[in-house]
């Protein structure tokens, strides 16, 4: 019986290290920026409605069919209400859309990145693993025939 010494395992390259690095750091900014900025719409909302200063909200409260809506692209907090038969809609707090969109942009591309820099790069996803014997080396040995035996 062989005693098989432990494989190595390849490390990262450093050009792998600091793609992975810099792609969730993206990722991190990216869900950072939205989480700042759809927070900051809540808060907007509720502190204009503590005001009382928007009558739409105003409403709201009282509870006379007053629906507040919250949308993603423009994220933006929209308050719906009909007046006298017609639809009346305010936006409450908003976030430019550009902020919006550079967020999902940084968050989308940053987790894709990372994910790249995770995989195996091409050529060792081909080549034999590292600790692949060479062939004709592995499996049971069978026992050698007694001698003299043709």
């Amino acid at each position: 019986m062989s005693v098989v010494p432990p494989t190595r395992r390849r490390g990262r390259s450093r050009r792998r290290t600091l793609a992975l690095l810099v792609a969730s750091g993206l990722a991190l900014v990216g869900v950072v920026v939205l989480g700042v900025g759809w927070a900051g719409i809540g808060i907007t909302t509720l502190r204009a409605s503590a005001a009382g200063s928007e009558p739409c909200l105003a409403a709201y409260e009282v509870g006379s069919g007053v629906e507040i809506r919250y949308e993603l692209l423009p994220a933006r907090a929209v308050c719906v209400r009909d007046v006298d038969g017609t639809r009346q809609e305010v936006v409450v707090a908003s976030v430019p859309t550009a902020v919006t969109v550079g967020g999902l942009v940084l968050a989308l591309g940053g987790i894709a990145g990372t994910v790249a820099a995770l995989l195996p790069a091409r050529g060792a996803r081909d080549a034999a693993p590292l600790d692949a014997a060479p062939p004709g080396a592995g499996g049971p040995v069978a026992p050698a025939p007694p001698a003299g035996t043709p």
